[in-house]
């Protein structure tokens, strides 16, 4: 440490340079045994970030504390944040030198931002303020800007408090509209498009307008919206009308009740007038927008099917027609007309005729452009058809199941993959929707070739007949029990596979510093041999830096999941032989990185933990022991997952299966362990008084007034497990916190909630009762008086 300190002063520019390259590598590998040393180390590093003598100094200074940022304790915090302004002066000069070295460089927010945001809050309007300017600066490469949107991607979910008592919304806001405004420079077809999943400066900002819609109430962060949008909406630049209609339509999944009871009729009006623009680029935002209101808008948006069916068959038809139609264009076309028809439900059968005979007409043409891509999307079309009109759809049944027979049965060949799968796809929808009778003909065929076609390469193909064969189960139920061998086993192998993962090591090179560079060019002759045998041997031990996996094969083990549970439902006690293996295999993924993941296996172990304890009691089966363990077990696991987790997704599918768990014992003679009755109270006060790990590290500061769409429907689903809960713990366990658990859901029948919730705290209240008849009627007839 003395040398390093003596190596890592200036005046000595070789030797400071020196030092602090070799304290970076130290950091690299083994920042965890310096950490008793982090107070004098983060004082050491505040001298090298601000060398003047050196450019390589200051950055191999930020290397250092990216490696060390993990480690950092809380006591350690108060050395740490003084430094955040000379990161950010470093980051600053990097950006004008070197583009690349910037990027690595803010690679130290990101493990900021995943350790302890805290240690950046009394920076924060700096930081933001930094980061804003980078993202919109659009002479800077898109991997630096794409860099400063993430890190504000973050701070939109954690910070969310901050960003409002420091009036920094505004200019987020209007940052983020303006690089959404910005031609795409890859060309017409994806000109102004925000709504690409690529990672790029214009799709990255509507992403953080999103997720702000997500964490923020939604009257504090739709009002700014539209008072900027406003005037971009009659602007002569097309790309600002666009910008406006993606804006709004990115703001729907978070703010969609506070739309639906004040703002529905106007927006409509606005998306009406962009779908007749004449720029492509601005009725394409119009579509995407008619998609995302078909989606989280129901069942309001359902009463404008008049209006807007119509409209999205001109769009159609006109795509069918057109030699030029791009593939984006498509997409949005078919994913406003899929979204809106399978919405509307049995509202739809008026239109399904005109509806059918178009994707009839676009699976037929072989002279469409993009032909490939049109079938799929018809395809898919049709399924989202069946699903809301049910056995309205049985005129048409035979001549799809003819239609689909032919892209299954294609060829394996990769341009025609996809439409085998969406067939595959759209056959399972039939099966859920058409009656049992008339789909049951079909499905000792569809097992026989989904078995088949699970020995094929493809994730994507494989996910597909997963769904459905659990779709063609709830035909045939037991009769599957057969054929649950081979499907069972490879969606076991599914689940526990490694294909798709690819390894990423550190690099072999040594960082050589830039003063090292006209010696190494002079040693570069005499030194090949020997480079090339240090080399390889570095080629084996190098250390593996990280890991990615290809989404098709997350996916696959999302929809693994997703299928075990549903067959075991359907199939009923001939499963019982596989449950034991199922539960292992879903309870191993219940931590995965991935929280679709996560929340598949999840919802999965809460399913067969059912079920085993029901088939077991159905059977008459007394030696219940180990599974009443199994099952305490598994409450213990969902409620800490409900705490901990910060994934909203994943702590609603934990609160809902605890919900249902506790629902199907009742009645029983189960009884929950002291620790599990514990686990569960101490979880469900966290999330209604907004502690828990998924409110935000700000929580602690919000009342329940002040709370996203999102962050209410979790406290929904925490207010429905407390009365099933009491009725399996009793009464008497729950009394004690009745206090605690009420008084948030009482809090939300206040006026100052943003976001109703009706008669919510009378369920549990209820359910209470049930479970411990006297005391609850007094604590509410006291909390009521009071």
């Amino acid at each position: 440490m003395q040398e390093q300190n003596h190596n890592c002063c200036p005046p000595v520019e070789i030797s400071a340079q020196v030092g602090v390259l070799l304290l970076s590598s130290v950091m690299e590998t083994a920042a965890l045994d310096f950490k008793q040393h982090f107070q004098s180390l983060f004082q050491l590093l505040s001298s090298a970030l601000e060398d003047p003598q050196s450019k390589t100094v200051p950055f191999y200074a930020l290397k250092c504390l990216t490696s060390m940022v993990e480690y950092v304790a809380e006591e350690d915090s108060p050395h740490f944040t003084p430094l955040v302004p000379k990161i950010m002066a470093v980051v600053r000069a990097l950006i004008s030198e070197d583009e690349d070295k910037a990027c690595e460089g803010m690679e130290l927010f990101d493990e900021i931002v995943e350790c302890e945001v805290g240690m950046v809050t009394p920076h924060l309007p700096d930081l933001i303020q930094f980061s804003l300017q980078v993202a919109s600066n659009s002479s800077l490469g898109d991997n630096l800007r794409v860099k400063a949107l993430s890190f504000l991607q973050w701070l939109a979910s954690l910070k969310k408090k901050s960003l409002l008592k420091q009036g920094l919304l505004p200019s987020v806001i209007r940052t983020m509209l303006t690089i959404m405004a910005t031609p795409h420079p890859g060309g017409a077809e994806d000109e102004g498009d925000a709504t690409t999943e690529t990672q790029s400066p214009i799709s990255l900002a509507a992403q953080v307008l999103d997720i702000l819609s997500l964490h923020l109430p939604p009257e504090k962060i739709l009002s700014p919206v539209l008072e900027c949008v406003e005037p971009w909406l009659e602007s002569t630049n097309h790309f600002q009308r666009a910008a406006s209609l993606i804006a709004i339509a990115v703001m729907v999944e978070g703010c969609s009740v506070h739309i639906k009871n004040h703002h529905l009729p106007a927006l409509l009006q606005i998306v009406y007038k962009g779908v007749r623009d004449e720029e492509k680029v601005v009725r394409n935002a119009s579509l995407f927008a008619i998609g995302q209101f078909s989606e989280h808008l129901q069942p309001q948006i359902a009463e404008y099917s008049g209006e807007l069916l119509p409209v999205l068959f001109q769009f159609v038809d006109h795509a069918l027609q057109s030699p030029l139609q791009e593939a984006s264009a498509l997409t949005k076309i078919f994913y406003a007309l899929e979204t809106f028809c399978e919405q509307l439900g049995p509202k739809l059968v008026p239109y399904l005729p005109v509806l059918m005979e178009k994707l009839f007409v676009a699976l037929s043409s072989p002279d469409v452009h993009n032909c490939i891509h049109v079938k799929e999307l018809a395809i898919s079309a049709i399924g989202a058809a069946a699903n809301a009109c049910e056995s309205e759809f049985l005129p048409y049944f035979d001549r799809t199941i003819n239609l689909l027979k032919q892209y299954i049965m294609l060829p394996h060949h990769q341009d025609t993959l996809i439409l085998q799968a969406q067939a595959i796809d759209t056959l399972g929808t039939l099966a859920r929707t058409v009656s049992e009778d008339n789909f049951r003909p079909l499905a000792a065929e569809c097992v026989t070739l989904g078995v088949a076609l699970l020995q094929g390469e493809d994730p994507d193909l494989r996910r597909s007949v997963y769904g459905m064969l659990a779709s063609v189960s709830c035909v045939i139920k037991e009769e599957m029990c057969g054929q649950l061998e081979p499907v069972v086993g490879r969606i076991f192998q599914a689940l526990v596979s490694e294909e798709g993962v690819t390894v990423h090591y550190a690099s072999s090179e040594v960082p050589f510093l830039d003063f090292d560079e006209e010696e190494e060019e002079e040693e570069e002759g005499e030194g090949g041999e020997r480079g090339e045998a240090s080399s390889s041997m570095l080629d084996d031990s190098r250390a593996i830096e990280g890991y990615t996996v290809e989404n098709a094969y997350l996916e696959e083990k999302e929809d693994g999941l997703n299928a075990l549970a549903e067959i075991a439902g359907n199939v009923g006690p001939g499963f019982v032989r596989y449950i034991d293996d199922c539960f292992r295999e879903a309870n191993s993924l219940t931590e995965h990185s991935h929280e679709g993941i996560r929340k598949a296996a999840i919802c999965a172990v809460a399913t067969f933990c059912r079920l085993w304890y029901r088939w077991l009691r159905e059977a008459g089966s007394t030696d219940l022991e180990e599974l009443q363990f199994l099952t305490n077990s598994t409450v213990l696991s969902l409620a800490a997952t409900a705490r901990t987790d910060s994934d909203r997704n994943v702590v609603g599918a934990s609160l809902e299966s605890l919900e249902n768990i506790f629902k199907s014992l009742k009645g029983t003679e189960f009884k929950l362990a002291p620790q599990a009755c514990s686990s569960v109270l101490v979880s469900l006060q966290d999330i209604l008084h907004n502690k828990a790990q998924c409110c935000g590290v700000e929580a602690e500061d919000s009342g329940t007034g002040d709370m996203s769409e999102y962050d209410s429907v979790v406290l929904e689903c925490a207010g429905s497990v407390v009365g099933p809960f009491a009725v399996v713990a009793g009464g008497e366990a729950v009394l004690p916190s009745l206090p605690q658990l009420l008084s948030p859901l009482i809090d939300r029948l206040a006026p100052k909630s943003s976001v109703p919730t009706g008669l919510l705290p009378l369920v549990p209240l209820r359910n209470c009762w049930m479970g411990w008849v006297a005391t609850p009627v007094s604590y509410w007839s006291c909390t009521l008086c009071s």
